[in-house]
């Protein structure tokens, strides 16, 4: 049963919360964050980084802070704020001749309940950098510095957890890196490079860092609820954008499987991970273009697809998990697609078709809605309402 709420009146906490108490220093909390912030509202967890080094330098410190997002006081789980290193391992040998250090700085961080990855990068020049990525415990405290992968020149535009074993990380080159991060006592272990078929240093992924069930979220109940679900992580999607009005959806289960390995790039002269795209990409994805103005979000297997028209919005719901596109509740879409794209430095197109089979469910509605957030249960869409007032003449 749907339900309307008033953001201007509502109350945002129950009334027996305490209030949340910041300094006028501390950073607030908001839902927008900067590279160097994370917000996970289910777990009341804040987290922010500070630099310790007053100047950028070789192994500059980090310092992790973990805080409740509703008191802002340290979160029950962490062990204090821990530090982080971003430099090399001394077991690893890289050919920058690093001499000066112009800025570091953390790119990206991602939680997924008592793990945390983080991205940081060391800038030397425009044309040079390293990089470190790390995955560590913080409900047990820091991890060592030398555990850790590293890298030079290019490096990572956005790193997501995919499950508690499994990291994704955005390159720069317009690939998807699948690392095996089960064992914390190691390094992430480059497992393969899917690579795109657009080279985008503005992709990002779209997909929930958080997935409900019935255990990760029973705190979250009120009393006369009860969930008896649990997501398949293999039934999700993953959504890449960032290219112009391209969206790539993404089948899950691509990352969950034995990889063909007849897959990897037997020519490819630089590493024996690079999986082309015309080898995994065409029954495991699917590419829209977004009409302009539209919003959409993803939660789980679906995608809800809000398009604005003059008189109100086209809402568009698919769902991409293979028993629903089996139960046939909706229009069944398998037909290929083909779009159209632009060339490495040229202004020749090239076709990417891709045919990942999905549902889907169209409406049209008189409303004007301006937002909108999907789980794998429940939609929540923010409406935009004009009061007028009359006066008595």
């Amino acid at each position: 049963m749907s339900e309307v709420v008033n953001t201007e009146t509502c109350a945002p906490e129950p009334a027996n919360r305490s209030l949340c108490r910041w300094n006028k220093n501390d950073p607030i909390p908001g839902i927008i964050t900067t590279d160097e912030e994370y917000i996970d509202e289910t777990h009341d967890l804040f987290v922010t980084v500070d630099i310790l080094d007053a100047r950028p330098r070789r192994n500059s410190k980090f310092q992790i802070n973990f805080r409740q997002l509703s008191t802002g006081e340290e979160h029950h789980f962490a062990r204090g704020s821990q530090l982080v290193s971003v430099t090399r391992p001394h077991n690893k040998l890289l050919s920058l001749p690093v001499n000066v250090v112009r800025d570091v700085l953390i790119r990206s961080i991602d939680v997924l309940g008592d793990r945390i990855a983080l991205y940081g990068v060391a800038i030397i020049d425009d044309a040079c950098q390293y990089w470190s990525l790390h995955v560590w415990n913080w409900h047990e405290g820091r991890q060592a510095d030398d555990i850790c992968t590293v890298g030079e020149d290019r490096g990572f535009t956005n790193i997501r957890f995919l499950v508690k074993e499994k990291l994704l990380a955005l390159t720069e080159l317009s690939g998807i890196e699948l690392f095996n991060i089960e064992d914390l006592s190691k390094a992430p272990q480059l497992q393969a490079r899917f690579m795109l078929p657009i080279h985008s240093v503005s992709f990002e992924f779209r997909y929930p860092s958080v997935f409900h069930n019935a255990s990760d979220c029973a705190h979250l109940l009120a009393p006369d609820e009860r969930w008896i679900w649990a997501t398949n992580p293999a039934d999700r999607i993953i959504c890449v954008t960032g290219y112009h009005d391209w969206m790539i959806v993404i089948a899950a289960r691509l990352f969950f499987m034995d990889i063909p390995p007849r897959w990897f790039d037997v020519i490819s002269e630089e590493d024996e991970f690079t999986i082309p795209w015309s080898s995994w990409s065409p029954r495991n994805s699917r590419i829209f273009q977004l009409p302009f103005p539209s919003i959409f979000e993803v939660g789980g297997s679906r995608i809800i697809w809000v398009v604005r028209k003059n008189r109100g919005s086209e809402v568009r719901m698919m769902d991409f998990n293979p028993s629903a596109v089996a139960r046939g509740i909706g229009k069944v879409v398998q037909e290929r697609r083909t779009s159209s794209r632009h060339k490495n430095n040229s202004e020749q197109y090239l076709p990417v078709t891709t045919y990942l089979p999905y549902v889907e469910v169209v409406s049209d509605h008189t409303l004007n809605f301006v937002d909108v957030r999907l789980d794998e249960e429940r939609i929540v869409m923010f409406l935009k309402v004009s009061v007028f007032c009359l006066s008595k003449q």
